[in-house]
């Protein structure tokens, strides 16, 4: 600031010479000009120094919510690569062959439990995860050598289904290896038109 007050002096000789219209001006005019100056040039560093503070200030901000999200990733119990299940997904069907069970799960509670039978060898119901993608009251199941009448039938994988199957006496334990289906999930007729009336297209089939 000193050293720029010393040459106001040779600035106003020079700007007189050069500009003979402006001789008028006084010293203090233009001390008064080059102070402007100098407060507009330090008004426009304030602000670029504060404009850098807010953008340091947002990445940290930016930083720290990925923090959070990871944290938040970390603290989320393992699923099975094999199965979505659990937490991760509140409302599906799963279906256990190892066990002869079906669970409807619905906002994360276990609705409707029941055994169940499952293909037979050669004809497995076919394992992975699917969707409910038709739902009829009823119909009749055909098939090279077997045509049937089911009350609730809900397709979630090419002619498989989750339907009631009257002609079963029992389900569950190990009648699948000996005497099973022709890979649809066969249920008792109350628990498939329990499971019927709350489901919808669109719902998740689990089968493992």
């Amino acid at each position: 600031m000193k050293k720029l007050i010393c040459f106001v002096p040779a600035l106003l000789a020079a700007f007189v010479l050069l500009f003979p219209v402006t001789a008028h001006a006084t010293e203090a005019d233009l001390l008064n000009q080059v102070i402007a100056m100098q407060n507009a040039q330090a008004l426009a560093l304030a602000q670029a120094q504060a404009a850098q503070a807010a953008q340091a200030a947002q990445a940290q901000a930016s930083v720290t919510d990925l923090d959070a999200l990871a944290a938040t990733a970390n603290a989320l119990p393992a699923v099975d690569a094999t199965v979505v299940a659990g937490p991760a997904l509140p409302t599906y069907v799963d279906v256990n062959i190892a066990t002869q069970t079906m669970v409807y799960y619905e906002n994360g509670v276990a609705v409707l439990v029941s055994p169940c039978v499952t293909g037979k060898p050669g004809r497995g119901t076919p394992r992975g995860v699917f969707a409910i993608n038709t739902k009829t009251p009823g119909k009749y199941l055909t098939g090279p050598t077997w045509r049937v009448w089911v009350n609730r039938w809900m397709r979630f994988a090419g002619n498989c289904g989750l339907h009631d199957a009257s002609w079963r006496k029992q389900f569950g334990g190990e009648i699948y290896k000996s005497n099973g289906s022709h890979g649809c999930v066969n249920l008792p007729s109350d628990v498939a038109a329990a499971l019927y009336d709350r489901v919808a297209v669109g719902t998740t089939v689990i089968v493992h």
